[in-house]
């Protein structure tokens, strides 16, 4: 992946979220190998193994595509791609539904590692995650107790974290000597109880860290500063991955009604069915377009919009995501609703994401919040 690094951020304007040469060549790599490696078979076949999904795929991600090197700066040893060109590459993993722990480990748990206070001090660990030989957890919503000593202090424990049965280690929010702080703790010895989900293609784990080895990455003064940039990060990514799952079921669901046919002429031709084809690719347009703002205004330093641009782009890609699933079930008729057939994956993911991030109507609050309504 050397060939596409980049030496400079995008320049802030609107053309940071046209497509370039550059971002599609990106794209065609990751949609051929989603091609290769992700299809809907192999994805279900993944999400039934021991960790939810597939080790071998996750050492393909980070060996030939390194794609949890994407984002990082090349001075940590990345190659310093900016957030709008890893948009588009959550575009594509989230239309295959990949159940590797891209968004917690390839996007939001490096980039709690690049903001650490002392880059020098989890080098070894950064370096880990780049080459794919350790995972990371994320947990931005949840705190726990530092012992003062090292650990997690007695009778510590998180409830449903996104990836917990599998990750190596687990960032989070930690009280240490009195002061919140940002900490990832390492999860070897960690107690795990995976839960049932209704995405089967993200489990969940309750995860005791009673004793488990911390150590404190950001610090109280650059907490608020750095938990507030991690959740916008983590928001314009799930943005994209939304997005990329609006395209899919828009091209999967026009196939279908191309070839079904009823009274001797295919459904597609109807009138009713072009009128709903018609409103799942307009939220198609509008859901790619404000998850592409959302990922490059991440790489303007200090630009004034870009807590209300991922909140918009949060509350426009969860909603068209949750109805594009919802029509192409009810396009593809009874198949639709068969345990057999993909449609339903993709309703649980977004139903899922609704569930442990919030869904299109938090998002819409949260705009509210922001311009005062």
């Amino acid at each position: 992946m050397t060939q596409h690094r980049r030496t400079a951020q995008p320049e802030a304007d609107p053309s940071i979220i046209l497509p370039s040469e550059e971002r599609e060549e990106l794209r065609s790599v990751i949609a051929q190998f989603v091609a290769r490696h992700a299809t809907h078979e192999q994805v279900r076949t993944s999400t039934e193994t021991d960790p939810g999904f597939s080790r071998a795929r996750w050492a393909t991600l980070n060996d030939e595509l390194e794609i949890s090197a994407l984002a990082v700066p090349e001075e940590l040893g990345g190659h310093g791609f900016g957030f709008g060109d890893l948009g588009v590459v959550l575009e594509e993993t989230g239309a295959a539904l990949l159940p590797e722990p891209i968004l917690a480990s390839a996007v939001v748990g490096c980039r709690a590692l690049v903001r650490a206070d002392d880059t020098d001090a989890i080098s070894g660990l950064l370096g880990d995650v780049i080459a794919g030989r350790a995972t990371l957890a994320v947990a931005l919503d949840a705190t726990v107790a530092l012992d003062g000593d090292g650990g997690v202090g007695a009778e510590q424990k998180i409830e449903g974290v996104l990836w917990g049965a599998a990750a190596d280690h687990l960032v989070v929010v930690a009280t240490d000597n009195g002061s919140d702080v940002l900490a990832v703790i390492d999860l070897a010895d960690a107690s795990r109880h995976p839960r049932e989900v209704m995405d089967l293609t993200r489990r969940r784990a309750d995860v005791d860290l009673a004793g488990a080895p911390a150590r404190v990455i950001v610090g109280p003064q650059r907490l608020g500063e750095v938990l507030a940039e991690l959740r916008r990060v983590q928001s314009a990514a799930l943005a994209a991955e939304h997005a990329g799952i609006a395209s899919h079921l828009v091209d999967a669901t026009v196939a279908y009604v191309q070839q079904r046919q009823q009274f001797g002429r295919t459904i597609g031709s109807f009138q009713a069915i072009k009128h709903r084809l018609a409103d799942m690719l307009v939220d198609r347009e509008r859901a790619r377009a404000a998850a592409m703002y959302a990922m490059a205004i991440l790489d303007e330093p200090d630009a004034p919009d870009a807590e209300i641009a991922v909140a918009v782009a949060s509350s426009v890609c969860a909603d068209a995501a949750t109805r594009s699933a919802y029509e192409a079930i009810q396009l593809h008729g009874g198949i639709g609703f068969t345990w057999e057939h993909s449609a339903h994956f993709y309703l649980r993911r977004v139903l899922g994401d609704e569930g442990a991030f919030g869904g299109g109507r938090e998002a819409r609050r949260a705009v509210a919040d922001l311009v005062g309504v």
